[in-house]
């Protein structure tokens, strides 16, 4: 059972791609032992790995993921680095995203129930909110995976908010927050912050270059939009609870307000 007397002042990530060879993340095991390092740097613990499921994509099997985890695991042991790595995965969705995932072709976040989903960048699957609904229906806790990048919750944040009304979470990427994904995704984010639309941040971290666990800029960014007490829920208090597979309280969502036309020219 997980207790916030547990709790240590540093960071879980949910979301990266820090395995060597598994997908468009780390090259090779020297560049996730500097991943490794760059997180402890930046204040992490624990990580969840969550390399690519694509369904038709090459994906590697779960086998082959918790192989490579643990080779992984038994290497920052040899090296000194006081990291816990778990599995994950995130899934890219698909119509059928609920048979693979109760047919285990895929993990959830360390076996839990939360379940990690990327959606298309620009265009807005119909199936979407089914898709999300069936796995909630079988007991799964869906998280949108950095919504701000994507262009439909950008022109209407107000389609995520109905989500999350209905018990969907959502997950930031601090460097869109920090710009590196360009403007309009900065603003994104400082908006779905400030409207309670963002419960947990991870880095997306694929490499230990440009795409980096280095995330003291971003950090200070978001506990100025959204405090010290709303940041340690969304970097400790509720990815804790997502690796004990509890529940987790969240604020209420906050409709955007959005300008009229007419507002634009005057």
């Amino acid at each position: 059972m997980y207790s916030r007397k547990q709790e240590k002042k540093r960071m879980i990530d949910i979301h990266s791609h820090i395995l060597p060879n598994i997908d468009d993340g780390a090259k090779n095991t020297e560049m996730s032992l500097e991943m490794a390092q760059s997180y402890i740097e930046n204040g992490y613990t624990e990580v969840i790995a969550t390399p690519h499921w694509i369904e038709y994509g090459g994906t590697p099997k779960r086998e082959r993921v918790i192989e490579v985890l643990s080779s992984f695991k038994k290497r920052l042991e040899v090296e000194g680095m006081d990291l816990k790595i778990h599995l994950g995965n995130e899934f890219f969705i698909t119509p059928n995203l609920l048979q693979y995932i109760e047919e285990k072709e895929g993990a959830t976040l360390n076996n839990s129930d939360y379940v990690l989903v990327e959606l298309p960048m620009r265009e807005y699957p119909q199936y979407v909110e089914s898709v999300l609904f069936d796995l909630q229906l079988k007991g799964y806790k869906p998280i949108i995976a950095h919504p701000e990048r994507y262009s439909f919750y950008r022109e209407d944040p107000n389609r995520l908010r109905k989500l999350i009304e209905k018990g969907i979470y959502a997950q930031m990427n601090f460097p869109s927050i920090a710009g590196q994904y360009g403007k309009e995704v900065q603003k994104a984010a400082e908006t779905f912050l400030k409207h309670n639309l963002i419960h947990l941040a991870g880095t997306d971290s694929h490499s230990n270059r440009r795409r980096s666990p280095k995330v003291k800029e971003a950090v200070k960014l978001v506990k100025d939009i959204v405090g010290e007490d709303e940041f340690h829920a969304m970097t400790i208090s509720r990815p804790a609870r997502i690796i004990a597979n509890e529940e987790f309280v969240v604020k209420e969502p906050v409709e955007v307000k959005r300008k009229k036309w007419f507002q634009f020219w005057r």
